[in-house]
């Protein structure tokens, strides 16, 4: 583990780190032959975490947990959390990126459907001439076999990757990373729908819409009938839970 503080964001422990720390952080498991795990927990994950024990066990066993969400990072600024950005997939996608080629690591990803997953690595190659991206896999949408999962973390392996972008959304990807986390000698990093926004097949929208923390309408007016139970029960219940908690802290302050 690291000594970064977690903050518990209603049952979620969320990592109160900046850019620069996490790049320390990811070198220096990238110099062990250690596996390591990375949640980047939005409120979908956070709430998650609230429905499923079993959930909230891997996703708190991770090795660090990153604010996504924009309400994620308002409550530890609530929380008096002063030192710690605001960390979306895609920008710590980039981030890491550019930090592999300083640093001459190779890089991977698992997950994503076929074309997302070849528009997102042209587009990286495109905007960053000299990342080596020496593993990419998009796995069938069923349930692999032993000998299937045995020959992709032989193939992870073999291609000597210190970072893996995984993209198989949430809770999958926490669960897989947790699964696979001793098979394998790199960090395994869970981005989910950032694979879409990097290859531009879904829009980031406008940076201020970020800021105010409305980048779930940006999404919810594209995929409105996937999306918007999601949020509706989400959303309400997340600003429920962690209104009940900040009422409890600030009692406490008195």
């Amino acid at each position: 583990m690291n000594n970064f503080k977690k903050e518990k964001i209603i049952s979620y422990y969320v990592n109160v780190i900046t850019t620069q720390s996490l790049l320390n952080e990811v070198k220096k498991f990238s110099l062990s032959d250690e596996g390591h795990y990375i949640c980047v927990p939005a409120v979908h994950q956070i709430i998650e975490s609230y429905n499923d024990e079993e959930f909230a066990k891997v996703a708190n066993n991770a090795d660090l947990a990153l604010p996504d969400g924009r309400p994620v990072y308002w409550a530890l600024k609530l929380l008096n959390h002063k030192d710690v950005d605001h960390l979306p997939g895609y920008y710590v996608t980039k981030k890491i990126c550019k930090f592999a080629i300083d640093n001459n690591f190779k890089v991977g990803f698992y997950g994503g459907e076929v074309q997302t997953l070849n528009k997102c690595i042209t587009n990286l190659k495109n905007e960053f001439k000299d990342l080596q991206i020496n593993y990419s896999y998009s796995p069938p949408f069923r349930t692999l076999g032993d000998e299937e999962k045995k020959e992709i973390i032989d193939n992870i392996n073999n291609s000597e990757i210190k970072i893996l972008f995984v993209c198989l959304g949430c809770p999958k990807q926490e669960y897989w990373m947790a699964e696979h986390k001793k098979l394998l000698s790199c960090t395994s990093i869970g981005i989910g729908a950032a694979i879409e926004f990097i290859a531009g097949t879904k829009t980031l929208g406008p940076k201020w819409i970020h800021k105010i923390g409305l980048f779930w309408f940006i999404r919810l007016m594209s995929e409105p009938r996937r999306l918007f139970w999601r949020y509706f029960s989400t959303n309400f219940k997340f600003i429920y839970l962690f209104l009940k908690q900040y009422i409890k802290y600030k009692i406490k302050l008195k």
